[in-house]
């Protein structure tokens, strides 16, 4: 049976909870990413801040305070205002298989991969993704 371990991402990008909403905006866009797990000084993954989440408090201040002020909020906004406190974590030994019901029953668009409390990588439909292509390809 394969595991979390097999698929999961390892080389993360985190941020921390008082980062600017700016700065992980930035982040997405250069990394091309739309989940950044948010760690306290413990490694701990104590969040999550998603492209979706970013999305609706990037279109609350723009009703708030326009466009001309987005930067500026962005910039004055830690993530621990926006990100999701409510998040479920997998372990490096989590089968596979219940890992991509998770995905089928759930929205969510990552799970960070935890052990000892630490978060040690991340998993995302697109790693299943690209696990069906693989076997798809070997199979031709």
């Amino acid at each position: 049976m394969r595991t979390v371990a097999d698929l999961m991402i390892t080389n993360l990008v985190t941020l921390k909870e008082n980062d600017s909403l700016a700065k992980a905006k930035e982040l997405m866009q250069e990394k091309n990413i739309r989940n950044i797990p948010i760690t306290n000084e413990e490694g701990q993954c104590v969040g999550m801040l998603t492209q979706r989440e970013y999305l609706r408090h990037a279109f609350y201040l723009v009703s708030q305070f326009g466009t001309q002020l987005l930067s500026k909020k962005e910039q004055q906004t830690p993530i621990a205002n926006v990100m999701n406190r409510d998040i479920l974590t997998v372990t490096p030994s989590t089968d596979l298989d219940m890992a991509a019901e998770f995905f089928i029953e759930n929205k969510y668009g990552c799970l960070p991969v935890t052990e000892d409390d630490r978060l040690i990588g991340i998993l995302t439909p697109v790693d299943f993704v690209k696990l069906a292509h693989q076997m798809l390809t070997k199979n031709a």
